[in-house]
């Protein structure tokens, strides 16, 4: 499974080369995105559970950061994907229609949407076991690293401080409110 990256494996990097270990992975394609993709953590037997997730525009920037700590993969990534205006857990793909100009109270906005980012890709952070805690600033974290513009389209919230590209992991979740 090439679209997913184990935390022990960004554990011992400064945050610049975490970021640059993110864009260089491998992603899947939403299109070819299948539920299984979702379930298991490669060739181990391990459920893929709980993490951050990452979705790159066709272009290969980050767009948009987000957080399974309690509910997995499969169920938190499929919701982004729900084809309703008035559906509440479709965060991801409501502002994905917007920032390509689409018609977000349609749901013929939402059909065309989702064919228009099918080439946007998916990476999933494997972080089972690390608590909701340590999952929370995780996110935190990759969005002051990543900058996703779907996250915050009118910018990073003030309370969230810069991040100097030296500063090393553990110390950077923890400024984050980490464990």
């Amino acid at each position: 499974m090439t679209h997913v990256v184990n935390i022990d494996a960004l554990r011992p990097l400064p945050v610049g080369e975490v970021v640059e270990v993110l864009a260089a992975t491998p992603k899947i394609a939403l299109r070819d995105l299948r539920l299984f993709d979702l379930l298991l953590a490669g060739e181990r037997t391990a459920a893929l559970r709980h993490g951050v997730y990452l979705f790159f525009d066709g272009k290969g920037h980050c767009v948009y950061v987000g957080m399974c700590s309690s509910s997995h993969f499969a169920h938190r990534i499929g919701g982004h994907f729900g084809m309703s205006p008035r559906y509440g857990m479709n965060t991801f793909l409501r502002r994905a229609i917007k920032d390509i100009g689409l018609d977000q109270g349609s749901y013929g906005g939402y059909v065309e949407g989702v064919e228009r980012i099918g080439d946007y890709r998916l990476l999933l952070v494997d972080a089972n076991g690390t608590g909701k805690k340590f999952i929370r600033a995780l996110e935190r974290l990759l969005h002051i690293a990543m900058r996703p513009r779907l996250n915050f389209p009118r910018g990073l919230p003030a309370t969230y401080g810069a991040m100097d590209d030296a500063t090393r992991f553990p110390d950077a979740i923890a400024l984050c409110g980490g464990p």
